[in-house]
């Protein structure tokens, strides 16, 4: 039976948060076995102190009520739990410098806060806590050639250098357009062949038409030209000669 709740609660299972409290600081982890759930507070300080507290199914069915809920129920229930401790919405109850006895509320704003106690250990089992944590990151440490921390990704120089050159080929001022340049949209381009048009038409007809001089040169008759009929010579007239009385 024991072994049917807490197999829901796999999401809790190797989680580790820090807790700021006052002055204070402490390491929480969270590890999860057949038999219980457990968690491990350390105090950072000169003395080491650790504490340790955990739930079996006897104590995870009392805050249900001592009903059996259902596979949903309890996964549900261990999510919540773990994101609240993912987000740290933890607190330290009951924390004195001398007191060996204290607890971890879950959700201390909540309305209905849970506590989990806690019971300080010895100073051998602190230090076994201690040495199986190191152990612990040491083995994953292996993954990343025993590192410590996993190290960042090296930036990509390549990428930077081609970025960089091609910045560096861009203009470092706009050059102004120039006026042939300037868009135009497309109605003033129409427009402006239309004009170009009725112009080169204009000066077609100028060329055909005589100018102004050469009409009133031309349609005025040559001299001695019939008015009446301008291509035909006028007749000459001999006047004439009256004799006079006296002859």
């Amino acid at each position: 039976m024991s072994t049917d709740v807490l197999s829901h609660f796999g999401v809790l299972d190797e989680l580790i948060q820090v807790i700021y409290q006052g002055f204070d600081r402490f390491v929480l982890l969270s590890q999860v076995t057949e038999s219980a759930w457990s968690i491990y507070l350390g105090l950072k300080g000169p003395e080491g102190r650790w504490w340790r507290g955990s739930w079996s199914t006897k104590d995870i069915l009392n805050i249900t009520n001592g009903v059996q809920p259902s596979p949903q129920v309890l996964e549900n229930f261990a999510e919540k739990l773990r994101t609240t401790f993912v987000n740290g919405d933890l607190a330290i109850g009951d924390w004195t410098e001398k007191d060996s006895d204290i607890n971890l509320t879950f959700g201390p704003t909540a309305k209905r806060p849970l506590h989990m106690a806690l019971k300080e250990l010895s100073a051998a089992e602190a230090a076994s806590q201690a040495t199986a944590l190191f152990i612990d990151i040491a083995l994953q440490a292996q993954s990343r050639k025993c590192q410590l921390n996993p190290l960042f990704a090296p930036r990509n120089v390549a990428a930077e250098s081609s970025h960089a050159n091609s910045a560096s080929t861009l203009p470092s001022k706009r050059t102004p357009l120039g006026l042939s340049q300037v868009p135009v949209p497309a109605v003033n381009q129409a427009a402006e062949r239309k004009i170009k048009a009725l112009e080169a038409e204009l000066a077609r007809s100028k060329e055909k038409s005589p100018s102004g001089d050469a009409i009133s040169t031309s349609s005025r008759p040559p001299k001695g030209a019939s008015l009446a009929n301008p291509n035909k010579k006028a007749r000459k007239y001999q006047a004439l000669e009256f004799e006079s009385d006296e002859d």
